[in-house]
Parts: structure tokens; sequence; C-alpha cells
């Protein structure tokens, strides 16, 4: 860790330098900095910028190891003689044909553009994801695909105020979304644009969790993955609820709404979903589900939830695609049941749930109590659970709670500019 770089939880630093520590903090695990000299560490850089935290820049990197001393000695040769590296805004520049790129949204697309690159490179190839994708769905209990009748069934159970025509109202509120969306995304060639591409991945990765947490067993037979209705995955921004059954209660219900990304954690995208997440929590606002079937198949009346943004990045993708495409084999099964995201995915839901608890509970948001009943939850788990426990006990600062700790830092430190 670089010099200094313990200070990170403790000391107010500069928005800046904080980034770019982070950044030397994550390259660390790739790039061994101090058996470089400058040039060599430039080249790793400029071989690995797709690793490179959005917002700093290789200069910044270098800079900052030059600083602290973490590189070798300098042979002869002068850095200057290397051909100059540009920027990430430059190359975009280049491609795009505009002066300059500073507009948010505009980064994340070339982002999302350069991540969906990468992985039909690397997990589906031609043809390949529209055939995991259909594979993914198939793992739905019902997975012929909802029906008005879906959104009937919670008027006639008594579960809306206003009955059929409550739900007729939502059905129509979500069609004209989903009319909205396809209207933005359609492209002109006939070939599926690459949010389209983007939501089937998203649906692979939520089956595939929700299967191993329910199916595989990951967390004990008290913790399911139920995917939400399209109303509530559409309008409330939720993909899936994490259900866990608490021990000799056989009607208790705790909930945890589960918002899936595969960008990565210091994605662009991630920090939209997060930051998105935060301002709803200081404003007041509770996630609500309201079409929504527990593990047993029962109808619920709407309830409010705690809400995570859960990440997955380039290899936990293609982890998840290996298993669908092969859950016939019991090798592949059996490796899976005890796969590093079993215990990656637990720990980001403890991390996110005592971070958020902390942010609710000093806005005066009450939704910090059932962010700290899902804590209490899975600490229960882990008196008959030997891999719960071992999750717990192995917890410690790493990248997620840092890089969580400095996004709620720069959301408020982002909340008393724009207030001065």
């Amino acid at each position: 860790m670089a010099p200094g770089m313990e200070q990170f939880n403790n000391e107010p630093t500069t928005a800046f330098s904080s980034r770019t520590e982070l950044a030397i903090d994550k390259l660390q695990k790739k790039i061994a900095f101090e058996s470089l000299t400058e040039d060599q560490a430039l080249a790793e850089l400029a071989a690995n910028k797709r690793l490179i935290i959005p917002g700093v820049t290789v200069e910044d990197i270098l800079s900052e190891l030059k600083k602290n001393g973490m590189l070798a000695a300098i042979q002869p040769k002068l850095i200057q003689e290397e051909p100059k590296i540009e920027h990430v805004e430059t190359r975009y520049q280049k491609l795009e044909g505009v002066k300059e790129v500073n507009d948010p949204e505009l980064l994340r697309k070339l982002e999302e553009n350069e991540f969906m690159r990468e992985l039909e490179r690397r997990v589906f190839k031609t043809g390949e994801l529209d055939v995991i994708y259909e594979k993914a769905i198939a793992l739905e209990k019902d997975h012929t695909g909802e029906t008005e009748e879906y959104y009937f069934e919670f008027a006639q159970a008594g579960l809306l105020k206003g009955g059929i025509e409550e739900a007729k109202t939502d059905l129509k509120a979500l069609a004209e979304r989903q009319a909205e969306f396809e209207a933005k995304n359609k492209t002109t060639d006939g070939k599926p644009s690459t949010i389209e591409r983007a939501k089937k991945i998203a649906t692979i990765i939520e089956r595939g969790i929700g299967y191993s947490v329910s199916e595989l067993g990951w967390y004990g037979k008290n913790v399911s993955i139920e995917p939400t209705s399209q109303f509530d995955d559409v309008k409330r921004s939720v993909d899936e609820v994490l259900e866990i059954k608490k021990q000799d209660e056989e009607s208790s219900f705790m909930g945890l709404g589960i918002d899936v990304t595969y960008r990565g954690l210091l994605s662009e995208k991630y920090k939209d979903k997060f930051f998105k997440l935060l301002t709803s929590i200081r404003d007041g606002h509770k996630t609500k589900i309201k079409y929504f079937k527990n593990h047993a198949g029962e109808k619920m009346r709407e309830f409010s939830v705690p809400k995570i943004i859960l990440f997955f990045n380039i290899d936990d993708v293609a982890s998840i695609a290996r298993l669908i495409q092969n859950l016939n084999d019991p090798k592949v099964r059996a490796e899976f049941e005890n796969s590093p995201q079993k215990f990656a995915v637990l720990n980001q839901i403890v991390i996110e749930c005592e971070q958020l608890s902390l942010f609710a509970e000093e806005h005066k948001n009450d939704i910090f109590k059932k962010y700290t009943e899902v804590l209490s939850s899975i600490k229960e788990l882990a008196w008959e659970n030997e891999d719960v426990k071992k999750i717990l006990d192995a917890r410690h600062e790493d990248e997620v709670s840092k890089h969580m700790q400095y996004l709620i830092k720069e959301f408020k430190d982002t909340q008393l500019t724009e207030a001065a």
C-alpha cells in the first residue's frame, strides 16, 4: 500500500488525492511498482488503462508513485523519450469527434461501449449471449413471462386498495416506460442496442446469483433470492429481493432489495446508481415493492425494503455464464457451490448495509432500522452456517468498504458545495 494510504479512512484528504491513491491501491494487485523504473511503470500503466479509475490519469498515478518513492531507480534513459500517453478523454475525443468530454452521461456511454466490447470478446462470442440469456430465463420457477393476469391476481387477493383499476393504471405506466425505452434505444440497422444487450447480461447475472443462493444453498436453506416483477424492476429499480427467513419464525419475512450492475465497483455506472440511492435516502424516501411473490410463491402486500447496489465485474460475468451453460455438469455445479463470489457477494451485502444504515440514521430516515435488521439476521445465520460464520469472521477493511466510504464522502462534499 502507498505510504499515507492507511490514512484513507481516518483523516480528511482532498478528493483528488484520495482517488489517485485508491487507483494505485487497486493497480498494485496487478502491477509491482516497487520493481519498476519510471519508464517501465509508464508502459505498464498504458497497458492497463482500462483498470484505472475514471477521473484519474496515467500522469496523476505516475506523479504519486514518484512522490512516495514507490519506483525503482531510474535508468539513464530519459522518460521524455517515451511516446506521450494520451488521456482517456483525448482518445474518446478522437473517437467521438468532440472538442471535450466532460459530460458524465457521455462518459458513462463510452464506458459502457468499451465494457461491452470486452465482454463480447472474452465471454459472449457470436450468438452466445442470446443462448445463455434464454437458459437464464428458464431458471425462473415460472418463466412463461408476465401477463396482465399476474398483476390482476394481487387485486383479486385484496392486496391493492384500488383493485383491478389500480393494476391497470400500473400496467399502463409500465407500458409507457417500456415504449420510451424501445424508442430511445432503437437502432437503424435492426441489431440489438448496447442497452438491450446490457439488460440481457444483467438478467444472466441476476438469475445466476438467484439460482446460487436459492438452489445451491450458498447461505443455507433460510436465504433465497427471487426476481421482482417488471413493474418493480422498471418503476422501482429493484431487480431482485434477497429473502431471509428468521430462525423459528415461520411467518417472518426479511427482505433486501437488490439493484445489479456488472460494470464493477469503480465504474461510473456504479457511482451513478449509488448516488441516486443516497439521494433517495437523504430525501426521506423508502424503496417499495408492489407486485412480489416470495420464495414460497405467496403474493405479498406492498412493502418497503432497504436497498443496495450489488456490483460484478467481467470475471464474475464469465463465471456465472459458465455455470448457466453447464448446469447439468455436476463438477461445474460443485465448483460454483464454493465459488469466491459466494464470499464476495455476502461481503458486499454486509458492508453496504452497515454504511447505508449509518447514512440513513444520520439523515433521520428510519429505513436504517431495516438495514440493521438485515445485518442482525445475517449474524443469526452464522449460528448454524459455518460458511456464513467464516465470511463474517474474515471481513476486513477492503477495497469495497474503502470505495464506498469514499463515495459517501464525495456525495456529502457535493451536497455542501451545492448548498454554499
